[in-house]
């Protein structure tokens, strides 16, 4: 269960920081709780990509699928850190 969670983390993060977001805008729409949910919601993302980058940076085994998922989880997390910082700058420039 960890590797499924360390391959898919990034991707879960992003998912998540979307559907926050989502709510956030549905829920508030333009107002300045949105902003701040919004704000708030793109550091714990960001925060929860860095700490999933720690982990994959580090496998718990030494052989090559061990090598190959921690890959797989840091190009997961590097997607999921564009994708958050992108949907995150509606805070700042709205």
């Amino acid at each position: 269960m960890r590797t499924w969670l360390l391959a898919l983390g990034g991707l879960l993060v992003w998912a998540a920081h979307f559907f926050a977001l989502y709510a956030f805008g549905s829920v508030f729409e333009t107002t300045m709780p949105a902003r701040a949910g919004t704000g708030i919601a793109t550091l714990a993302a960001i925060a929860a990509n860095l700490w999933l980058l720690r982990l994959a940076r580090r496998p718990v085994a030494n052989d090559g699928l061990a090598r190959w998922i921690g890959g797989l989880a840091i190009g997961g997390v590097a997607v999921s850190l564009v994708a958050v910082i992108w949907q995150g700058l509606v805070a700042v420039l709205a």
